[in-house]
Formats: C-alpha cells, structure tokens, sequence
C-alpha cells in the first residue's frame, strides 16, 4: 500500500501561479513526449520505453521545465498508458465482442493543465522552491 495526500489550493493561495505553471509544463511534455511515442508506433511499428523516451527527452525544454524527479514521473506515468493501452488491446483480439470497437492510440492531452507527482520531500524543499516560499 502506498500512502498518498491529495492537497487543494485554491486560485488565492501564494503558490497557486507555481504550480498551475507546473501543470501546464507537465501537459506539455506530457504531448511531447507521447507525439514521439505514437509517431514512432504507428509508423515503424517500435514501442518507445520509458528509458528510450527519456533519453530522447531529457534535453527537452518540456523536460526541463520541471524538476527531474516530476519529469520522471510524467514520462512513467505515459508509459503505464500505452502498457494499458497494449493490455487492452490483446484483450480485444481475444474477445472483441466485450467491446465496442477498436481502442485508438493514446490522444494528446487537450485539457488546459496535467497532472504532476511530487514527493513530500521537493515539494518542501529549499532548492528550486517550487512549492514553499
């Protein structure tokens, strides 16, 4: 079991404009990141990893945006999506009729803002002050 702790800030908090900046970048690269993945998919047939696209990322200006750790965790958290997205896929080769239709690739992320993970640990500290004044 993993402990986790949902934190709400409203528009009137100081840290509001970081980190609604933070979840644009995260969006960001998010797209990016998921564009190299599909391309690379739909036209040589080749499943880019978590540590192919992060080779591929990590001199990024999307990836750079955030602190690595969080850059990290958006690229892992594509990469259990498209691992979903082949788990569903076998299972609808098996059994297309508990569906109704075809799963399509991963779309890009049309919300205004993504979702970032921060640990506990960079959320409050002093270097990059992402979070605390």
């Amino acid at each position: 079991m993993k402990l986790v702790e949902q934190h709400v800030i409203k528009r009137t908090d100081p840290r509001y404009q970081r980190l609604d900046t933070a979840a644009f970048a995260s969006k960001n690269l998010w797209n990016v990141a998921n564009y190299l993945v599909r391309q690379s998919f739909i036209f040589q047939g080749v499943y880019l990893n978590n540590t192919a696209v992060f080779h591929l990322m990590k001199e990024h200006e999307a990836y750079q945006a955030l602190p690595r750790k969080v850059s990290n965790q958006v690229l892992l958290q594509l990469h259990k999506a498209w691992v979903s997205f082949f788990e569903a896929m076998e299972v609808w080769r098996e059994h297309p009729e508990q569906f109704t239709g075809r799963r399509s690739c991963l779309a890009t992320n049309t919300r205004p803002k993504g979702v970032t993970c921060w640990s506990m640990r960079k959320a409050r500290s002093g270097s990059g002050n992402w979070i605390r004044e």
